[in-house]
């Protein structure tokens, strides 16, 4: 008579296990969809980086063979740091807007799906918690 009470709850159980293991492998997914977006965008922006990097060296080499007399000298000096500088703006604007849209993608797959993060943080959590103690038991 009590056991199906049980079996009901048993059941419920495992179809809300079931369901949160669905959400999980969607928000897996499209974690992964993102960050393969992202990576894509990023490899595109190092290589432009890139190209820009070795126009600029080429800039630079053909300035400093122009320039081979000694009364040039700062000239040349300032403007290598010039070029130096701006290689490290561009440079670091890429890395920046990398990791803002690496940050804001994060941020939208939680927020579609709000529910499925909390059950892999959760799981992942659960996970950690047994790992660890189970080594903590052991010693």
């Amino acid at each position: 008579m009590f056991n199906l009470g049980k079996e009901n709850i048993r059941s419920d159980a495992d179809q809300l296990a079931q369901e949160a293991s669905n959400t999980v492998e969607k928000v897996a997914e499209q974690i992964k969809t993102s960050a393969a977006k992202v990576s894509d965008k990023i490899a595109n922006k190092t290589d432009a980086t890139k190209d820009q990097a070795e126009s600029l060296i080429h800039s630079l080499k053909n300035l400093l063979d122009e320039h081979k007399q000694k009364t040039k000298v700062e000239q040349l000096k300032e403007q290598l740091t010039d070029r130096a500088a701006e290689l490290k703006h561009v440079v670091t604007d890429e890395v920046a807007n990398a990791y803002a849209t690496s940050k804001q993608r994060a941020a939208e797959t939680v927020k579609e799906n709000p529910v499925g993060t909390l059950v892999l943080a959760a799981g992942v959590g659960l996970l950690l918690g047994y790992v660890l103690g189970s080594k903590q038991s052991s010693q």
